[in-house]
């Protein structure tokens, strides 16, 4: 009913009952209006749940292993055009090839019967032979050498000598350099635990190993690499871009995981989240190059140039979608998506950069779908109440966007940067996989202790270098080149 209308027959009753009815639709109109606010807030709450419950990999930074069973099946450029999976027709494949005869171990088979009348035919002449080859493994079985070291006399001055043990028998009984990389490798870069390992290699080699040793193996190679984590840290600082991301780990509570990454190096490091680790770490504080990461507020705090992940804003920027289904949202998706595409383009055609003229142009066109998200999605309003009013996430992504333009199209001005940070998340994202089969670090040194491996092999393969080998040079005497070779290409 329209107030005029309401004033109108509260005029005709008489004047004591129409104030004790005046006095109700008071109260009654305040109940509903609270009642009105509290389900705006319920509204607003479910959808802030709901958006929650639909966040998977492609609009968030959870990881594709977190959106379960049921996740819907992306459909790829591939599927589009008809596409099976697996190699496509022509596609020449790769399949087991045979070896010439003289790297391969003979055995001849010879028929024993006649398969027409049943003779025998073990004494007949060969007449040819058809070649089929089986590769396999010999049955795996410890080896035990047994070294002794002589002693001789002197004839002219009666001086007795004893001949030297070799670098790996320092003790009666010990176990060789072949089974300590295995060992080690099985754990630091398989990331099997301590009791699977063990398990392994009694299953294996008939030869039961105590958790004690193979921690202490671990340690013996970590003790190695001193030298590694001091210089690592100087290379990174001289990198021209860098990407820099942190994970959750379990270690004497919640931890964090620090990676830098590079196209040739990587380093981890275990503490936590704060500025005091990542100063501790080391690379930061002197690291004058470009910083790719993820908009995690601390990185900016250190006198570098930075560089936004354009992969975590496309997921952003999908949550947009999903929740909002804005325009702008998909064109701004599309023109990164375009840009990138262009940038790989001129890469190809040999270009280092575009011209001044063509990034304004590209620029304009990512300012003008932000304002007009700013336009949807405006700054929300204070109340009165005390500190600042609570920002939708679409407007603080927007602001993030507007602000922070210049590092979102870093990859646009300059070509040495990469469109997203996925190096770095390639590179912690084992992490992870080490936290589910083994549950949790025992302490952050032992953390760092395993990290400090884990960067040493990552160093490695991206270089070429196989894992095992790599591993094997930290129980032999070779260590100190071979990392020489892996920083500085000595």
């Amino acid at each position: 009913m329209e107030p005029s209308a309401l004033n109108n027959l509260l005029s005709k009753l008489p004047p004591d009952i129409s104030q004790v009815v005046r006095v109700i639709i008071s109260m009654q109109q305040e109940t509903i209006s609270q009642r009105d606010e509290t389900i705006r807030t319920l509204e607003q709450r479910i959808k802030e749940l709901e958006a929650q419950l639909n966040q998977n990999s492609r609009n968030s930074s959870r990881p594709p292993s977190s959106d379960g069973p049921t996740k819907s099946r992306t459909t790829t450029q591939k599927s589009k055009k008809g596409r099976k999976p697996g190699g496509q027709p022509g596609h020449k494949g790769t399949t087991l090839k045979m070896v010439p005869s003289a790297e391969a171990k003979i055995e001849d088979h010879y028929p024993k019967a006649c398969s027409g009348c049943g003779a025998d035919l073990s004494g007949q002449p060969s007449l040819g032979f058809d070649r089929r080859q089986v590769f396999d493994i010999p049955p795996i079985e410890i080896q035990v050498t047994e070294h002794r070291a002589h002693r001789a006399s002197c004839s002219c001055c009666g001086v007795r000598t004893q001949g030297l043990f070799p670098a790996e028998a320092t003790n009666n009984a010990v176990y060789g350099p072949n089974l300590r990389t295995f060992a080690s490798y099985c754990m630091s870069y398989q990331l099997l635990p301590y009791g699977r390992t063990a398990e392994l290699l009694s299953d294996f080699l008939g030869q039961p190993i105590s958790e004690g040793t193979l921690d202490n193996m671990l340690s013996e190679a970590c003790c190695q690499l001193d030298s590694f984590s001091e210089q690592i840290i100087r290379r990174f600082q001289q990198e021209e871009v860098a990407g820099f991301d942190e994970t959750g780990v379990r270690a004497q509570g919640q931890a964090y995981a620090h990676v830098a990454s590079g196209s040739a190096h990587t380093y981890f490091f275990l503490g936590k989240r704060g500025y005091a680790t990542m100063d501790e770490m080391g690379i930061l504080p002197g690291f004058k190059g470009i910083a790719v990461h993820d908009r995690y507020a601390n990185y900016f705090g250190y006198d570098c140039q930075h560089s936004l992940c354009n992969a975590h804003l496309l997921r952003n920027l999908q949550a947009v979608i999903d929740e909002h289904n804005d325009y702008w949202a998909r064109q701004l998706q599309e023109l990164l998506k375009n840009i990138n595409k262009a940038v790989k383009r001129a890469k190809a055609k040999g270009k280092d950069a575009f011209s001044s003229s063509h990034c304004a142009q590209y620029r304009q066109r990512y300012m003008t779908w932000v304002q007009q998200g700013l336009k949807l999605h405006p700054a929300v309003n204070g109340d009165g109440t005390k500190g600042p009013p609570k920002q939708t996430k679409t407007h603080n992504l927007l602001m993030a966007l507007k602000e922070y333009a210049s590092e979102v199209l870093r990859f646009l001005y300059d070509f040495r940067v990469p469109f997203d940070n996925n190096r770095a998340e390639r590179d912690i994202r084992m992490l992870k996989v080490k936290m589910k089969i083994s549950g949790f670090f025992h302490s952050i040194e032992t953390g760092n202790r395993f990290l400090r491996i884990r960067a040493f092999l990552s160093t490695a393969t991206k270089q070429g270098y196989s894992a095992f080998e790599a591993m094997k040079k930290l129980f032999t005497a070779q260590t100190e080149p071979f990392v020489s070779n892996l920083l500085w290409g000595d």
